[in-house]
Order: C-alpha cells, then sequence, then structure tokens
C-alpha cells in the first residue's frame, strides 16, 4: 500500500518590511565598500603606496562581511513534504535557495511545541545539533523535530503548520508526538 502525500508551505518573516529594508541597507553598504575599495586599490597602484592597498583590502572584507549579513537578514523557509521526506529550503531574497536540511520520516524520534518540557530537555543537551529553520528569531508558535539523521542528533526548529505535522505523524505513527502536546495532529 502506497500513501502519496505532500505538503508545502513556506515560513514568512514577521517582520518582513524592516528584514527587507536592513537588506537594501546592507545592500547599499556593500556596492559602497567594493567602490572605495576600487578607488583606493587604483591608488595603491598608481602611487605604489601600501596604506592604499591595504585600505583597498579593508574595505573588500567589509563589503564581503556586509554580503554574508544581507544573507542571514532577509530570508524566508520552505518546507516541502512528500511521502515521508521533509527538505527544508532557506530562500535568501526570494530568489536564492540553500538546503538546510532533508530527513525521512522513519529518522524522526519525536515532534512537539518549542517551549514544552520535552523540547527543554533536548534543547539542553549539547550534544545534539540544533538546527533553526525559521526566519523569526522568536517564534511565538514554533515546532520541533528532534531526528537522528546517520548517527547525529539533530534538533530542528520550525514555524510550520499543524497541518504539516500531522502529515509528518500520518507516515511515522503516534509514538513520536511528545507527551505533553496538547492538540491531536494524527488526524
Amino acid at each position: 500500500m502506497t500513501r502519496d502525500i505532500s505538503y508545502e508551505e513556506s515560513f514568512n518573516p514577521t517582520n518582513l518590511g524592516f528584514q527587507k529594508a536592513m537588506y537594501v541597507v546592507y545592500s547599499v553598504l556593500k556596492i559602497l565598500n567594493v567602490v572605495l575599495a576600487a578607488i583606493f586599490l587604483y591608488f595603491g597602484i598608481m602611487f605604489l603606496d601600501i596604506p592604499f592597498i591595504v585600505l583597498a583590502a579593508i574595505f573588500v572584507g567589509s563589503a564581503v562581511l556586509f554580503r554574508f549579513i544581507q544573507r542571514s537578514v532577509y530570508f524566508c523557509v520552505d518546507c516541502n513534504f512528500a511521502n515521508g521526506k521533509t527538505w527544508l529550503v532557506k530562500v535568501v531574497n526570494y530568489k536564492t535557495r540553500k538546503k538546510i536540511i532533508i530527513f525521512e520520516h522513519n529518522e524522526v524520534e519525536q515532534i512537539g511545541r518549542v517551549g514544552s518540557e520535552s523540547f527543554d530537555k533536548i534543547y539542553s543537551n549539547k550534544a545534539i545539533k540544533k538546527i533553526f529553520a525559521t526566519p523569526n528569531k522568536y517564534a511565538d508558535k514554533a515546532f520541533y523535530v528532534y531526528l537522528r539523521q546517520d548517527g547525529v542528533n539533530y534538533l530542528v526548529i520550525m514555524d510550520c503548520k499543524e497541518e504539516y505535522l500531522a502529515k509528518l505523524v500520518a507516515f511515522t505513527g503516534r509514538r513520536v508526538i511528545e507527551k505533553d502536546y496538547d492538540n491531536d495532529i494524527s488526524r
């Protein structure tokens, strides 16, 4: 018997306008640093002056730093679930996609709400790798998926809807729902 279940969702930031504004600010700063680096490099080469070349290197380093910060400011997370397999992908500026994690339903150990006793116990374990698959730093109604993949334990924190968890439970079974979970997601 095969079950064809699929689900797609995008976790968008709650403060989208602010994040987009910060993305634009970092873009301008990045471009400004590249322009300044080119100017100082030009003068450094023309006059063979080391301080100009050092300043150009500093501005290039700043431009690279702004690029990394820019990618962490304005993004959403796409969740795709198909027949027991989940793909979590970070989408920067709604253009560039980067894989966060891919896992199968049989790798899931436990699911539940962030902030519960079970979550706090798992979260406090330093040996577990934490993956924040959410664009919101402080998610109000976030859920977690605790899984073991290739011998490594992961705690994936996400802003998904309960509908995704219900689809996941349809494949894994009720055994993975934390004991202090208050809603019935096994519909």
